[in-house]
């Protein structure tokens, strides 16, 4: 081989070397960080249209807040954490008032704690006999309507919830004692009507009258809070 022809093999060798060199040194760093930088550029833009879903129900939320704040000043009223009697008895005078009555009486007794109610078990069918070829056909027995589903929740128990049984007795006519049962069922405060009576009431001569005594009984109800039930706690006096 001559000199010339080693010298120019020793250059094309030295070039390549060279271009590889250049690649691995200057061209491959760049590339990678052009990679990386368009999966950080991704990865952002990824996380901008979650924070913009986002944002935009918050927004959502943010339109409904005070409708949702109002109806949970209805709920709070209709359930209040705390029995509350005076407020409740100003809403019977009130509501007798505009229904042309007047509370003559109105009793509470002591609160008792919620007990969850337990579904009741499905009755087992018994077999039935066989008829015999010879006996006549029974009748038909209608069945008994299905009873609702019993519906729970796990949130509400003895230690939050409460009953307190309440009686009202009003002075008026029929239609009034309607009125009055009407807005008793509307008002602020929850009052769940279980039963009702009536007695005559005569006139001052002893005659017949369309007056009477309406006695309704029900119950009101306590749903104390978390804050409610702190405040208690810390209220309450230590034993010892």
């Amino acid at each position: 081989m001559s000199r010339n022809r080693l010298s120019l093999l020793l250059a094309v060798v030295a070039m390549a070397v060279v271009a590889v060199g250049g690649f691995f040194l200057a061209v491959q760093p760049q590339l990678a960080q052009a990679s990386a930088a368009q999966t950080q550029t991704e990865n952002v833009e990824t996380t901008n249209h979650a924070s913009r879903a986002e944002l935009a129900r918050l927004r959502e939320q943010a339109a409904k807040l005070p409708a949702m704040r109002q109806e949970l000043e209805q709920l709070s009223a209709s359930v209040p954490d705390g029995a509350d009697l005076s407020s409740f008895i100003a809403d019977l005078d009130g509501i007798a008032s505009a229904s042309g009555m007047e509370v003559s009486s109105y009793t509470t007794s002591d609160a008792v704690a919620y007990a969850p109610v337990v579904p009741a078990a499905a009755p087992s069918s018994a077999p039935s006999a066989s008829p015999s070829a010879s006996a006549a056909p029974a009748a038909t027995v209608p069945s008994a309507p299905a009873a609702p589903a019993v519906v729970t929740n796990g949130a509400i128990t003895g230690q939050n919830f409460s009953v307190i049984p309440v009686t009202v007795a009003v002075d008026g006519t029929f239609e009034q004692a309607r009125a009055f049962l009407a807005g008793v069922q509307h008002g602020k405060r929850l009052f769940l009507v279980t039963s009702i009576a009536s007695a005559e009431k005569s006139g001052e001569d002893g005659a017949a009258s369309d007056q009477s005594t309406w006695t309704f009984g029900g119950s009101i109800y306590v749903l104390a809070t978390a804050d409610a039930a702190k405040q208690s706690q810390t209220a309450a006096p230590a034993n010892g």
